[in-house]
């Protein structure tokens, strides 16, 4: 009779195994990875405050605090005062209003980062749990969390990217006979639809996944019963979480806005994190690199019947190549799989013997990790970078110093608009976020970054017809009795600021210019820059009197008429 092959697996002593959980283990890495990314190579803190964002979230969480109520019209803005609003991340913009009052901004960086952090074991982990291969699993987790670092803010969106792992874990077990694990998708779905916008992936992940049930089902040439019973799990599921997505401060209205939203291509099109990527960015390397793996990882999908991840790739995919905002989802989705396929490749590389060789090496390790992988770890060397972590944020290091970034926000100008009567500022909208968080409440602005407050006629025709200088600059300066603009000094609008006699420099660093409206200007009377320009001086008998032209517009709109004025 045949001996049967031996195979060497390493036993432990439980004394030996009791220090084995003091060493650090791969989930400790995946778990530092984005912390030493973002402090080590990135700008720290900065990084996750280049959204001005972050600002109003916090100011929204405060007043919900203070009037516990959730706002239903605007707080910030003098253009659209008390107009219908939908502060749709109310959840976590009062968690991290209660982070900053005790915290200041210290705190909400530092709870970002360990939400990072999270968001790379979680799917280390659920890389691990599809592939079974411990090195592929941590090399797919760094390849997607480098290529998430595009999207790395401190802004509600962090919180989904926890969701959707989330999710895609409970799939997984799903599909492997748990399906009892789909009965806590509702209840994440109440928590995240109160938390972010996003909530609308859990109805698309999970929905989808049931279309993938039904689809192996018919390939296994089931009986329509059967497909039934296998996709009523599914259905139910994509029912209870629809149901409980109502369950908000603003009822049905919150959908309807949100989708109104993200139908207007016109308004999207003028938003930076909505545009597609540019692959000259070099951070696209790593989206480029999972955009092929996951194309073969979707026809490896399809040939093995697991339907519901390629779809998930393909339709995450599409999202990412629309909107650059969405490639850490595509990335977080097609990983896992990606891991899958590359580990079959391996296992069958046999045609080349390089190739073959390289993956017996890798295989080699992966077996001599697994028994020493699958000891349970106390996790010191994580808890100890978390702790470490919170000490240096104490220390004023520039990585660490939890501040707006002065190369990204009109911070020296501070002390020149503390100065002034500064209650209705015109700026940038990135800069407006800054203001709400510095100024608010003696401050309103004319626009800041909540686009689907605005809308797209305010956005395109006012807000950028005044920092472009347009026709009706000034009168839509003046119709919302703007007393204050920062602008950068090579915008259009500067141009014309500083050739008005209306308006006064109060500040200018050289990347910062603050324009202050001067009290009165020829008696009470608004002096155009191009009135300025064209007018002249003339002298009457000895007595001097000063000519305005009025721009006036004739029948042909692409003349003007100026018709002379003596004052």
């Amino acid at each position: 009779m045949q001996a049967p092959a031996q195979t060497w697996e390493p036993t432990y002593s439980v004394d030996a195994q009791w220090c084995i959980r003091l060493f650090p283990s791969l989930i400790d890495f995946a778990f530092i990875l984005p912390a030493f990314l973002l402090f080590a190579f990135l700008s720290g803190t900065k990084r996750l405050l280049t959204d001005g964002d972050t600002g109003w979230h916090i100011r929204t969480g405060q007043w919900i605090l203070e009037h516990g109520a959730v706002p239903k019209t605007d707080l910030f803005s003098f253009t659209k005062p008390h107009e219908a609003w939908f502060a749709w991340e109310w959840g976590w913009d009062v968690l991290f209003a209660v982070i900053h009052r005790f915290w200041g901004l210290a705190g909400v960086a530092f709870i970002n980062a360990l939400v990072l952090c999270a968001v790379s074991v979680l799917l280390f982990q659920l890389i691990r749990r599809c592939c079974g291969h411990d090195v592929l699993s941590l090399l797919f987790t760094l390849a997607a969390v480098c290529g998430s670092t595009i999207h790395w803010l401190a802004r509600p969106h962090l919180v989904s990217w926890i969701f959707v792992i989330a999710f895609l874990h409970a799939l997984v077990s799903a599909e492997r006979g748990r399906v009892k694990s789909l009965g806590w998708l509702p209840l994440l779905t109440l928590c995240w639809t109160n938390l972010h916008g996003g909530f609308f992936l859990a109805l698309v992940i999970v929905s989808t996944a049931g279309l993938g049930v039904i689809c192996v089902a018919i390939a296994e040439k089931c009986t329509w019963r059967h497909i039934i019973n296998r996709a009523k799990p599914y259905l139910f599921c994509a029912s209870a979480c629809a149901l409980v997505t109502f369950i908000n401060p603003y009822g049905w209205n919150l959908h309807r806005h949100i989708l109104s939203y993200l139908r207007d291509s016109s308004l999207l099109d003028h938003i930076s994190e909505f545009q597609s990527v540019s692959f000259h960015h070099g951070g696209a390397i790593f989206f480029e690199f999972m955009l092929l793996m996951g194309i073969g990882a979707a026809w490896w999908c399809f040939e093995r019947r697991k339907f519901t991840p390629a779809f998930l790739i393909l339709l995450f995919g599409h999202l990412a190549l629309m909107y650059g905002r969405n490639i850490p989802l595509f990335l977080l989705v097609a990983s896992p799989w990606a891991a899958c396929m590359l580990r079959s490749v391996l296992g069958r590389a046999r045609w080349n013997e390089r190739l073959a060789s390289f993956a017996g090496t890798i295989a080699e390790a992966c077996s001599d990790l697994r028994s020493f992988e699958r000891i349970k770890r106390f996790h010191v060397i994580s808890v100890g970078a978390v702790l470490a972590i919170a000490v240096l944020f104490t220390s004023g290091r520039p990585s660490f110093a939890a501040q707006f970034d002065s190369k990204q926000f009109p911070i020296e100008s501070v002390p020149s608009l503390a100065a002034v009567s500064k209650s209705r500022i015109f700026t940038y909208d990135q800069w407006s976020d800054y203001m709400i968080y510095r100024f608010y409440p003696d401050t309103r602005v004319f626009m800041d970054g909540r686009s689907d407050f605005y809308g797209c006629d305010f956005v395109v025709n006012t807000y950028l017809g005044i920092l472009n200088a347009g026709y009706n600059w000034e009168t839509d300066l003046r119709r919302f009795g703007v007393d204050t603009v920062v602008i950068k000094p090579e915008a259009p609008l500067a141009a014309v600021l500083k050739r008005s006699a209306q308006w006064r420099t109060i500040f200018d660093n050289g990347s910062v210019i603050v324009f202050a409206v001067r009290p009165s200007v020829a008696g009470g009377r608004t002096l155009t820059a191009d009135s300025a320009r064209l007018s002249p001086v003339s002298h009457d008998g000895g007595n001097e009197s000063e000519v305005l032209t009025t721009p006036r517009r004739g029948s042909n709109s692409e003349f003007i008429i100026y018709e002379r004025r003596s004052l």
